[in-house]
């Protein structure tokens, strides 16, 4: 199986800190709609920046616990509720923490697995009774111009993005994954399942361009060894700064189930 380290992006704050801007308002947004209990049982995996893993102790309160998980934890604050795992999600070892669990979230995790169907029916089987499972993806979706300061720009922001899905889908990331949760969710026995999908405008200098040029600069020799020209990626990431450049967003798909 392949090691998780092979291919995902690394924790770093130009990394993580835009993540979070976007998508922290999505998952506050789940959690604020679930409503788990303070004192309750929580699981955080791919915990990153630790972001969702406060969201979760600030819920789950001096009674309640939070376990969170990742093969790079550095960037989680310790806290009197919070235990910390270090843990590669694609061995498919037995999880560090033990359930049933009130809540399980995982974002941008499952997408990288081999073995993500039968990760999310081990998921859903370690929730209590009424607890969610709630994860969160990327999609791969056609890259989409606004506005750009030429056509040049234009046509090589396409590229590029295009390039970094092409690069990821070869390291083992399945593009269209978070397309296939809700039915994988429903396949494992859970109810009341839901899908939301999100997009916005980001514009360069902003903090979802920063993401994009994040995430092709860590890319970058992957990149140029798979053939992509590095004119072509050195004109991308230097529009990602042009106010200029106003562009869509990642797509992020969120989805939740409960277990009956």
């Amino acid at each position: 199986m392949t090691n998780l380290a092979d291919y995902v992006f690394h924790n770093v704050p130009a990394q993580l800190s835009p993540l979070e801007e976007f998508l922290d308002p999505f998952t506050r947004a789940e959690l604020a709609e679930i409503a788990p209990a303070p004192g309750g049982r929580f699981l955080d995996l791919g915990a990153g920046g630790g972001s969702v893993t406060r969201m979760l102790s600030e819920i789950a309160g001096a009674s309640g616990t939070v376990a969170a998980v990742d093969q790079d934890t550095h960037m989680v604050a310790p806290a009197p509720n919070v235990s910390i795992h270090t843990q590669d999600l694609s061995t498919g070892e037995p999880l560090p923490a033990e359930g049933p669990f009130d809540l399980v979230h995982a974002r941008l995790l499952t997408h990288h697995l081999e073995n993500r169907v039968e990760f999310v029916h081990q998921l859903a089987g370690s929730l209590k009774p009424g607890g969610w499972l709630l994860l969160g993806e990327f999609v791969r979706s056609a890259p989409k111009v606004v506005s750009a300061p030429s056509e040049k720009h234009a046509e090589a922001f396409v590229r590029v993005l295009d390039g970094l899905y092409d690069v990821m889908t070869a390291r083992h990331t399945h593009g269209a994954w978070g397309h296939e949760v809700h039915a994988t969710m429903l396949d494992a026995g859970l109810t009341d399942v839901r899908t939301q999908w999100h997009y916005q405008s980001w514009t360069g200098g902003g903090h979802g361009c920063r993401l994009f040029e994040n995430n092709v600069s860590q890319k970058r020799d992957a990149m140029i060894e798979a053939g992509f020209d590095a004119a072509d990626i050195d004109l991308f990431l230097a529009s990602m700064h042009d106010p200029a450049m106003v562009v869509r967003s990642h797509e992020f798909v969120s989805i939740r189930g409960r277990r009956g």
